[in-house]
């Protein structure tokens, strides 16, 4: 299922327009929700694909689809102003999924917000960003972006559930931000694991399409 917004992209909104793939339970029958934000070269229906691994009744997968595919133009480490406006169009996205799930009944606390490479680091900037409880934040093959993690955020996200998973030698993700990050989302309150795997390059692995399934097993 495939949800449109009712105009195209701008160049000061690149991302606006752009759909939301919609898999699992109908809204009238959910119950809780994950937000799945691909990475870099991805689809929306691409990163769905991972919920065969994740498929419970009664929850509502959302995946927003990036404009060419792409989040935001530079490195994630860059300055956020060089990946601007791509990465507040971006953010505003996945507001938006929140939006949908609220609609449907399903509020923020029941909401996992998740994201590979790419996405991870969206994900992981919107909820530090937006500190409140959410159901679950999974950060796979990221960290936060930004030349610095950010040691002066604010608010708090109030015991909820943070997984970052990473490979230790992850071609394009520095191992230490994934700590760094782990350190900001603890500081913010969240209930925080993090793990890096050996020659797990930039994929995901067993270990954590497990601990997907129990943040999930958690929003209901």
């Amino acid at each position: 299922m495939k949800r449109n917004t009712d105009s195209t992209g701008s160049s000061a909104d690149p991302h606006h327009g752009q759909p939301i793939e919609t898999a699992g339970a109908p809204p009238q029958a959910a119950d809780a929700a994950v937000v799945l934000l691909h990475g870099r070269g991805s689809t929306a229906r691409n990163i769905l694909t991972l919920i065969d691994e994740f498929l419970h009744h009664g929850v509502m997968y959302l995946a927003p689809q990036a404009a060419g595919k792409t989040w935001y133009p530079r490195a994630a480490y860059a300055p956020f102003e060089d990946n601007e406006p791509w990465f507040s169009s971006a953010l505003d996205r996945v507001s938006e999924a929140l939006q949908v799930a609220s609609d449907a009944g399903v509020p923020p606390e029941r909401t996992l917000i998740l994201g590979f490479s790419q996405g991870g680091c969206l994900a992981g900037e919107f909820v530090a960003r937006n500190p409140r409880r959410y159901g679950g934040l999974v950060v796979l093959s990221g960290s936060l972006p930004g030349p610095e993690t950010g040691q002066d955020r604010d608010g708090s996200i109030d015991g909820t559930p943070v997984f970052l998973g990473c490979g230790s030698e992850d071609p394009y993700v520095d191992s230490e931000r994934v700590h760094d990050s782990a350190r900001v989302f603890e500081r913010l309150g969240g209930d925080v694991d993090s793990r890096l795997y050996d020659e797990l390059g930039h994929a995901i692995n067993d270990d954590e399409v497990q601990m997907i399934n129990s943040f999930i097993e958690q929003l209901r």
